[in-house]
């Protein structure tokens, strides 16, 4: 939000009855209102979280981050604080933490099996967009004797017993399996 600020009300009440004064200052007003925009903009650029696409283009650079074309700022967003956020240690809590800031509370499944030495995510289709992303976080943050299982989360039968057969023929099967369906 940027500030209003009048020039003419930080004046001594002695000269805001002159109309030299007042021409003056209303001529400046636009100029520091516009001084006033960048600042906060300046501002607001330090932060991942309010910054704009200069802001987030300084950012990028910094951690050597690549923008897809179609990204849109909040993914872009996403895609920073992931890698701004490459904490260590490195625990379930923290894991879920990184996996529900890129998919959403319900956009991915995590699995880790402590005996096989794994860990097996699932990226609902939904969150099929920020595949990369998480891709890209797991190969940076899971141990180095942690093997990783990787793929989407394609639809199967419980996901596709609500609809009727009608409702379902039409979709082909690609859509079916690899796309998110409306609700019936």
């Amino acid at each position: 939000m940027i500030r209003e600020v009048n020039l003419i009300s930080y004046l001594p009440e002695y000269l805001k009855d002159y109309q030299e004064m007042q021409e003056a200052l209303k001529t400046q007003q636009p100029e520091l209102q516009k001084l006033w925009g960048q600042l906060e903009a300046m501002q607001n650029n330090q932060y991942i979280l309010y910054a704009d696409t200069q802001g987030i283009e300084k950012f990028e650079q910094m951690l050597e981050i690549a923008a897809l074309d179609d990204d849109t700022l909040e993914n872009r967003r996403f895609r920073v604080l992931s890698r701004w956020n490459n904490a260590i240690p490195y625990t379930t809590i923290v894991l879920h933490e990184k996996l529900e800031t890129l998919c959403g509370k319900d956009g991915y499944l995590l699995q880790v099996l402590h005996k096989e030495c794994k860990v097996v995510v699932r990226v609902s289709l939904k969150s099929k967009k920020n595949f990369q992303m998480v891709e890209e976080m797991l190969d940076k943050t899971l141990p180095a004797n942690l093997s990783l299982d990787l793929s989407l989360l394609y639809n199967q039968h419980g996901t596709l017993k609500q609809y009727t057969h009608r409702e379902l023929t039409a979709y082909t099967y690609g859509q079916l399996r690899n796309e998110v369906l409306k609700n019936g």
